[in-house]
């Protein structure tokens, strides 16, 4: 009978593991990203992306977007979402004349994410749009004075979806 016990309290603990949620604090993840990305534009000489709150608006549309249909994207079906243009016009970006976008998704553990981990998850993601031309294009360019950045998380593929706007006023 006690091993029945014990074998099935280990049979529960493995499920309430394995059904874990994710614990992931985005703003901390976007400012490791955004802190890296920084870094690297001021050894280029250019001036620091600033945060903006309807760049990530448009950022975190394009995150769920990508959650809701589970696959990258830079467009949208509805066409006042279109492309990352409308999406920081439906956001309430009128002043925005010049804008990027890059996604990403990475598979990654649901856990409670301390901020060591982020730290390393942020490293991970940078490193991907570093090693990429068009989305390292985006990262530095001289053209963009504002970044966000936003996240979605798919329990069941396991899956972070990132998307960063740039943006410029």
């Amino acid at each position: 009978m006690k091993n029945t016990i014990t074998l099935l309290l280990l049979f529960f603990s493995i499920i309430t593991t394995t059904a874990q949620e994710m614990q992931l604090n985005d703003a901390a993840l976007e400012i490791e990203i955004l802190h890296l990305i920084n870094q690297h534009r001021k050894t280029l000489k250019l001036n620091p992306l600033e945060k903006d709150v309807v760049l990530q608006k448009a950022a975190q549309d394009q995150s769920n977007y990508m959650l809701k249909i589970k696959r990258l994207s830079h467009e949208q079906t509805a066409a006042a979402k279109k492309h990352p243009k409308n999406r920081i016009q439906f956001h309430g970006g009128l002043d925005f004349h010049t804008y990027g976008e890059n996604v990403l998704y990475l598979t990654v553990e649901p856990k409670n994410y301390a901020q060591s981990d982020i730290v390393l998850l942020a490293q991970k993601i940078y490193t991907e749009w570093e090693i990429s031309p068009p989305h390292y294009a985006n990262m530095i360019s001289d053209e963009y004075a504002y970044a966000s950045l936003a996240f979605a998380f798919d329990p069941k593929s396991r899956r972070l979806y990132a998307t960063t706007v740039f943006g410029n006023k």
